[in-house]
Order: structure tokens, then C-alpha cells, then sequence
């Protein structure tokens, strides 16, 4: 039967990477990086395997047998079932060298993966976390190690693969522990044990140093004896109804914590009891000075006791007869200052008064009617002040119609006072100017045909006379072969006559 060449059992282990991302992706990112490194290594053996098969198949003389591959344990089966393991019998005298250099090259292989995997989880406190696994796997190293320095290199290579397996079981629980040191530093916290918190939050920044909950975490332990401390101090100033000393305390702790949930409860609760004092001082003051008749400061005191108290009968109650008291003596004021303004024609005024009454009461029909009044008034001087200051509109047949009715309806309003009449006569003044026709003369050579926009098309004479309303007109004239002219006349009131020419006279 020929000899077929020894190959090596080892089994091949991906080595871990540190984890350095935040919590929550960190351990996919972890796994993903672990397994691109392994088939970085399993390449890189593979490679040796094939450069020295040829050696191998030359000058190696022993062979395993399949019951013997059979009956060899996994690595993690023997991690678990067992510490350590005996050392193999000395190979006898002459063993092939080609064989123990292989030995040698596979167990330096896995002596590197070990190390790799076994450095990455220390850059990870793994030794604060993995309790007997680490020790485990560190104990399996230091019997490689001694195996190794014997020259026993298939068993050393075994147990750096064993001792390489558990590395990887515990990179696998490394987002576990640190959920695990998040909580154990919180309940820290919340008991006030600063050296605790510090400790499991600073092992878990190792495994995720830009995690916020473990920084924050970290930054509170600095300070939570501190924050007890004052928190004490709060409570027993609270126990005396020493409340302002209480709510320092309170604010301090807070201050130096802004996480502290028994500071915040604290300070919650002492505000309340402060409230409730400002609320009966505020009470009290607003109810003085409204039996003085000082309405404006019982109801600033009043208001400020609702603030304090939103849903209280007590200040509703209260307030109602304050404001109805400010509303009876506010409602005269108002409707004389309305008064004064509207005998003056100031009608912007006088409807500022009313609608302020109507705020008080939208019921008080003197106020309802002087709005309305008011209103119309304003009006009526909008449009008359349009007409007045651009008379030009009137130009047009449609303004100046409206200016028309404007006049009509002027007339009719009540009460007109002098200033009212007298826009009134003024508009009427304009009208009858604008209506007033004057007298144009239009020269031709029967021979232009002559038009006159927004009048018409007057045809080919040699004189023309028409009346045209004061404005601005457009004359045009055209003619067979010859350039069109185009004159543009100002009518304005006041001209006796105006005399205009128009003659096509350019040839094309």
C-alpha cells in the first residue's frame, strides 16, 4: 500500500476585530469585519499548502488512518470537555524533519490567529468582561505556549485553534456584556455608587468609545456622590419647610446632573409647594385692592394667581367682578371719548372708541350703531378724497359717472358736518367741469380720412367741428399710398376753441 502524505489537522479560525462603532450595529459590523480578515488568513494558508505540497509528497513517510480522523475531537468539544490535555508521546528518534517543520508552520499559524484574536479582544477589556471564558482561553494559550517550546507542535497547533475558537465565542457575546455594563452602571447610578458606575461605564467605552449612552453615563458617575450629597441636603431643608434652601439644593444637583431623576422629582415637588404660597399672597393682594377700588391692581394680582393656579374657581369668581366693575366705568369713557370725535368729524377715531366698547360688550346697540356710522362716514370720505386729489379720472365716462353718484349719495348721509359739506361742493364743482364740452375745429384736405378716438371715425372733409369733454384725445389720419399721421390733443377745462390740422402728406 503506498504511503499517502501527512496532512495536518488543524482547523482554521477566523480572527475578531475590535469593536469601535457605536452600540446597536456594532456587533453585525464586528462579524463582518471578523470574516473578511478569516478569508484573508485562510487564503494566505492555502497558498503555503499548495507551495509545499510537493515536499510533501516526496519525504513524508506517515499517514492518518480514517479511524484515526474519526475518532479525534472537534476543538470545541475538547474546550468543553476538558482544561487541558496530556502531551503526546515523544516522536521516536529520526521522525521525519519534513514532517515537524509542517507541524511547526501550521502551529505558527495558529499561534498568529490566537494572538490576533486574543490582542483585538483585549483592546476591548475583554479580560473585565469574559470572566471564565477569557481565563479559559488565556489558560489554553499558556499550555500551547509550553507545547510549543517542547517542540510538540500538532498539540500546540490544537489547543491555539481551541484557545482561537473560544476567542470567537466570546467576540460573539461582546454586545451582550455591554448591554450588560450599561445596566449595571445605571443601577450605579441610581444607587449612588460613583466608583461602580465609573468602572463598568469606562469598560463599556473600551468596547464602544463613542457610545453617548456610555459617555454620558461615565461623565454622570464623576459627579452622582456629589449630586446624593445635595439631594440629602435638599430633603432635610424640605423636612424643615425650608423651601427656598430646598429648591437650591435641588437646582445644584440638577446643575451638576441634568439626568438626576430624584433631583428633578425634588425640585418638582418643592416648586408646587412654592406655588401654592405666590398663589394665596397673589389672592389675598388682588381681593385688598379691589375693595379699594383699584381695579387695574387687583386684576394684575389676580391674573398672576391664575397663572399659578389655571383651574381655579376661586380667582374665576374673582376676576369676573373685577372685570365687571373696569367694564362699567370703561364703557362711559369710551363712549364719550366717541362722541367728542365724531362732533369733530374725526371718524377713525370715534370708531376706535366704539369698537373698543364692542369688545366689552358686542351687545350694546349704541356701540353697534356708532360702528356703523362710522363706517359709512369713512367711506363716503375715501372715495370723495380718490375724486378729489385725481380729478384727471374724471376723463373717463365711467369714473365720472361714479363720481356722479358719489355726489347723489354724499348728499343723503347723516349727520354731514362743515368738513363733509364742503368736499361735497368741491366734487360737485369738478363734475360740472368735466361735463362741460369745448369747442374743436379740425382742418383736412378731403382727401385724408380723419378719426378721432373714443369719438369715432369722421371721414374726408376739409373742416370738421365737434365738442369734446375735457381729456385727452387721439387724432389719426390715413390715406391711399401715403404715411398715416397721428396727433395726440390735450382738451382742458377753461379753452374757448382749439384749431388742429390734419393732412396725410408723405408719400410711401
Amino acid at each position: 500500500m503506498k504511503d499517502v502524505p501527512a496532512q495536518p489537522i488543524a482547523e482554521t479560525i477566523t480572527p475578531l476585530r475590535t469593536i469601535k462603532k457605536k452600540a446597536g450595529s456594532d456587533r453585525d459590523r464586528f462579524k463582518l469585519r471578523y470574516r473578511l480578515k478569516g478569508l484573508t488568513v485562510v487564503c494566505a494558508f492555502i497558498l503555503l499548502i499548495i507551495g509545499g505540497g510537493w515536499l510533501l509528497v516526496f519525504l513524508s513517510k506517515k499517514s492518518f488512518l480514517p479511524e484515526d480522523i474519526a475518532n479525534t475531537p472537534s476543538p470545541v468539544e475538547a474546550v468543553r470537555s476538558e482544561k487541558t490535555i496530556e502531551p503526546p508521546p515523544e516522536p521516536p528518534p529520526g521522525a521525519d524533519s519534513a514532517q515537524l517543520e509542517l507541524e511547526k508552520t501550521g502551529a505558527e499559524q495558529n499561534l498568529a490567529k490566537y494572538l490576533e484574536a486574543k490582542g483585538e479582544l483585549d483592546q476591548i477589556a475583554a479580560s473585565e468582561w469574559g470572566e471564565e471564558s477569557y481565563l479559559e482561553m488565556t489558560e489554553l494559550g499558556r499550555q500551547a505556549d509550553a507545547r510549543f517550546m517542547e517542540k510538540q507542535y500538532a498539540p500546540a497547533s490544537e489547543l491555539y485553534n481551541r484557545a482561537t475558537i473560544l476567542a470567537a465565542e466570546l467576540a460573539d457575546r461582546t454586545m451582550d456584556a455591554f448591554g450588560r455594563l450599561l445596566a449595571e452602571g445605571q443601577k450605579a447610578l441610581d444607587d449612588g455608587n460613583g466608583t461602580i458606575a465609573q468602572h463598568n461605564f469606562s469598560v463599556a467605552l473600551k468596547i464602544a468609545p463613542d457610545d453617548a449612552v456610555a459617555q454620558q453615563g461615565l461623565k454622570r458617575a464623576e459627579t452622582i456622590e456629589t449630586v446624593m450629597q445635595l439631594i440629602g441636603s435638599g430633603q432635610q431643608h424640605e423636612a424643615n419647610s425650608a423651601l427656598s434652601l430646598a429648591r437650591s439644593d435641588y437646582s445644584k444637583a440638577l446643575e451638576i446632573d441634568s439626568r438626576s431623576e430624584k433631583a428633578r422629582l425634588g425640585l418638582n415637588r418643592i416648586n408646587t409647594l412654592i406655588k401654592e404660597e405666590q398663589f394665596q399672597q397673589s389672592m389675598s393682594g388682588g381681593l385688598a385692592a379691589f375693595h379699594r377700588k383699584d381695579y387695574k391692581s387687583a386684576r394684575t394680582r389676580l391674573l398672576k394667581a391664575r397663572s399659578l393656579k389655571p383651574g381655579s374657581r376661586e380667582v374665576s369668581d374673582a376676576l369676573f367682578q373685577v372685570d365687571q366693575a373696569i367694564r362699567m366705568s370703561g364703557i362711559d369713557s369710551l363712549r364719550l371719548a366717541a362722541q367728542t370725535a365724531e362732533r369733530s368729524e374725526d371718524w377713525q377715531k370715534a370708531l376706535k372708541s366704539y369698537l373698543a366698547v364692542l369688545d366689552i360688550d358686542k351687545n350694546l346697540q349704541f356701540a353697534v350703531r356708532g360702528k356703523e356710522r362710522a363706517l359709512e362716514q369713512i367711506h363716503i370720505a375715501k372715495r370723495l378724497h380718490f375724486f378729489l386729489t385725481k380729478p384727471q379720472v374724471l376723463e373717463s365716462e365711467s369714473q365720472l359717472k361714479n363720481a356722479i353718484l358719489l355726489v347723489m349719495e354724499a348728499g343723503e348721509i347723516n349727520p354731514r358736518g362743515p368738513m363733509l359739506n364742503a368736499r361735497i361742493k368741491k366734487l360737485e364743482h369738478l363734475v360740472e367741469v368735466a361735463q362741460t364740452p369745448l369747442k374743436i375745429t379740425i382742418e383736412s384736405d378731403n382727401l385724408t380720412r380723419v378719426a378721432v378716438y373714443r369719438v369715432g371715425k369722421l371721414g374726408r372733409f376739409s373742416v370738421h367741428q365737434l365738442e369734446l369733454r375735457p381729456g385727452t384725445y387721439t387724432v389719426v389720419g390715413t390715406r391711399d399710398g401715403y404715411q398715416d399721421v397721428r396727433q395726440k390733443i390735450v382738451v382742458k377745462p377753461g379753452l374757448q376753441s382749439l384749431r388742429i390740422t390734419v393732412k396725410c402728406k408723405v408719400k410711401i
